[in-house]
């Protein structure tokens, strides 16, 4: 992946503790139905950036077989934590692999291979893009699916002041220990001639005796447009089965918060 490039900061998912908060700050994201309808019944589902198994380990729990793939140990390793306490038959359907999605080779094949809640964007260049597309469909059996859960771009958020961010959309979570998180994001980085942001989350942490510390992580987010992804897909060598435009699978339109493309490999 392109994030060892000078010119991209990249510096998120890498400690134990921002691990953990990922997982309280998320845990209410809408998405888990959509993914559970999607799984299924045969030929197992490779869920790539899995990170701690918010997506993974519920499919896993409902009988699913899953192979998650994601490239920080830190994310992975909360991610078995989570996997150990569960029966053991869950954690019979569950794969655990330490990869990056550009170049893995797991030496089978699955019905559905996914990358929900941004994973995909966070590959900057088409030529790792390209990559990925190429691995997902090298592991996709006949008849197979491929899910990417992409954000529908905004032209306003393309440009400083074009839409809101930063510390005036904080929310608060409550965490362990009495302890509570506000946290927020923003883009400090317009690339348009490369379309993608760099953009940055902050976790301010209130400990129960008041003190306060932040965490920050920064990261590009590549954003994709509709006809774009087509593009992509077709040099891939894949056609779009289904488009939709939030979690409840509405179709996609101008509106759309999502931008939720289905593919099928044909070549």
């Amino acid at each position: 992946m392109d994030r060892h490039r000078p010119d991209i900061e990249y510096d998120a998912y890498g400690s134990d503790e921002l691990a953990e908060i990922y997982d309280v700050v998320y845990a209410d994201r809408d998405d888990g139905a959509f993914w559970a309808a999607l799984a299924p019944e045969q030929g197992g589902t490779l869920e790539l950036a899995c990170g701690t198994g918010r997506v993974l380990l519920p499919l896993a729990r409902a009988g699913h077989e899953v192979v998650g793939l994601d490239l920080s140990p830190a994310m992975l390793a909360r991610c078995r934590s989570k996997l150990a306490a569960e029966p053991a038959e869950v954690r019979e359907r569950v794969r655990l692999v330490q990869a990056d999605m550009t170049a893995f080779d797991l030496g089978r094949r699955f019905a559905l291979v996914t990358s929900p809640f941004r994973g995909f964007q966070h590959l900057t260049g088409v030529a790792d893009q390209l990559a990925c597309l190429g691995r997902c469909h090298a592991h996709l059996a006949g008849g197979g699916r491929l899910v990417l859960d992409l954000f529908n771009p905004d032209p306003a958020l393309l440009y400083p002041g074009g839409g809101s961010d930063g510390e005036e959309t904080a929310e608060t979570v409550p965490w362990t220990g009495g302890r509570t998180i506000r946290w927020w994001g923003h883009v400090y980085g317009y690339h348009r001639a490369r379309q993608f942001n760099q953009c940055e989350m902050v976790y301010e942490i209130i400990e129960a005796d008041g003190a306060v510390r932040r965490l920050t992580e920064r990261f590009p987010m590549r954003y994709l447009f509709r006809h774009e992804v087509e593009h992509l897909l077709a040099r891939a060598g894949f056609a779009i089965v289904a488009l939709y435009g939030d979690y409840d699978r509405l179709p996609y339109d101008d509106d759309s918060p999502e931008l939720i493309v289905v593919a099928r490999p044909i070549a």
